[in-house]
């Protein structure tokens, strides 16, 4: 049966009732300001009209221009300053997932006794986390202004020896400043002016152990002010929070790729033992392998990271890609052309899609101040969805939110692109 089709003779109902709604939604933004990493550099623009016009049009008025020539004793009125503005049009999407379980299994037992704050702020609500703060780096990356290691022109031209070096903050910040950019009191509820830079924790470790490093430890100053989630250290005036969103595993120079043989379910691929103490997966007669098109020994190796991504999106993976999974190689059979994951996978893939290793990319973002508006005519809120199969055996948790992350300020950020240092090294 097809995602949007339902059966014959279904009866909807409502989610929850208004007032646990309410609650929940409440829940839900909670785990959002608690783990999320990248939503909270954004700039929160709510229209609830915008669920009917499924638009939001964002604007603001620039700065005037003085003129200062002088003024003629004889001069009886001016010009005056002329007033102009500008804005953005942001056309909302929707975006949700939803926990699909059976009624005899111990989590909807377990749920169902009173605990779907559990689910709100377990599963269900890292889901949402997850999924909001990938669009915002999403949005982020899009930035029109960028650096990149060794100064390389761009992405593509990246080798593995254009890895991060601190004159890229000291030049990202220069250039944040001929910008005019305040610092991040837009998003800080103190008054400090300041940068801050959302990175790597490979990328942290370069700065930490460079030769020229100052680095000091959050410790050290925790207590002088807010800390923001996953910020590590200040160096050079600028403040780092670490999160590997932003490594972004193969989105560099391809070094082997290959397609997959045959379609692939969720649930498929993982070994039967991983790291010699886990057996991933549920069990069962489910496949503990991807097939691939050729010998995958003469192109990888045990311990590499692979990305299996859409064709249709190109060759390299892509940050707009929903369906990609990376996975670390657990084995190989040379001879059945199979590999054996680290962690089975979550989502289907198509017969032929890539199967990719390449240089790992790592992002950086140096603001001062929110580039990124997420947008929201509906916020996310909890669905406990009616069963409408007919032995009424699946249970259904869900969320749903019609949002948008987009650019809205670029000039109050530089995005820097570096190779970082693989956890295992490239070929040569």
């Amino acid at each position: 049966m097809a995602d949007n089709v339902y059966e014959t003779g279904a009866i909807f109902s409502g989610a929850l009732p208004a007032g646990q709604r309410t609650f929940y939604e409440q829940l839900l933004l909670e785990n959002l300001r608690t783990k999320s990493i990248l939503v909270p550099f954004t700039v929160m623009k709510e229209d609830f009209r915008a669920r009917d016009s499924g638009q939001i049009i964002y604007s603001e008025v620039y700065d005037t221009e003085p003129n200062w020539n002088p003024v003629l004793e004889s001069t009886v009125w001016l010009s005056g300053a002329h007033l102009d503005s500008r804005s953005i049009t942001i056309d909302l999407n929707i975006h949700g997932d939803v926990i699909k379980v059976s009624e005899y299994s111990e989590l909807v037992n377990f749920w169902n006794n009173g605990d779907l704050r559990g689910l709100v702020n377990g599963k269900l609500g890292q889901n949402m986390v997850d999924y909001l703060d990938i669009l915002a780096r999403n949005a982020f990356l899009e930035a029109p202004y960028k650096q990149f290691g060794g100064g390389k022109a761009d992405r593509a031209s990246l080798t593995k020896t254009d890895i991060f070096d601190v004159s890229l903050v000291e030049e990202a910040r220069t250039l944040l400043e001929e910008r005019n950019v305040p610092g991040v009191s837009g998003i800080d509820d103190s008054n400090i002016q300041t940068l801050v830079c959302v990175t790597t924790p490979r990328v942290i470790n370069q700065i930490r152990t460079a030769a020229t490093s100052k680095w000091v430890e959050v410790q050290m100053y925790g207590r002088t002010g807010r800390i923001f989630n996953g910020e590590v250290g200040t160096w050079g005036g600028v403040r780092f929070v670490k999160t590997n969103r932003l490594w972004m595993r193969n989105y560099g120079t391809t070094v082997a790729q290959t397609d997959l043989a045959g379609a692939t379910l969720a649930g498929e691929g993982a070994a039967a033992l991983v790291d010699k103490v886990y057996t991933p997966g549920q069990g069962g007669a489910v496949k503990r392998y991807i097939t691939v098109d050729v010998d995958p020994t003469t192109l990888f190796k045990v311990g590499e990271w692979i990305t299996i991504h859409d064709r249709s999106l190109g060759t390299l993976p892509t940050a707009g890609d929903g369906t990609q999974e990376t996975r670390r190689i657990e084995s190989m059979n040379s001879a059945a052309k199979t590999i054996a994951l680290d962690r089975p996978l979550m989502k289907p893939h198509a017969d032929e899609d890539y199967v990719t290793y390449g240089l790992d990319v790592h992002s950086s973002i140096i603001m001062g101040g929110p580039g990124v508006v997420y947008a929201v005519g509906e916020r996310p809120h909890v669905l406990n969805l009616p069963t409408i199969d007919d032995m009424a055996m699946i249970r259904r948790f869900g969320w749903r939110g019609f949002v948008k992350m987009q650019l809205f300020r670029p000039e109050m950020f530089q995005v820097m692109e570096t190779a970082g240092i693989a956890p295992q090294a490239l070929p040569a």
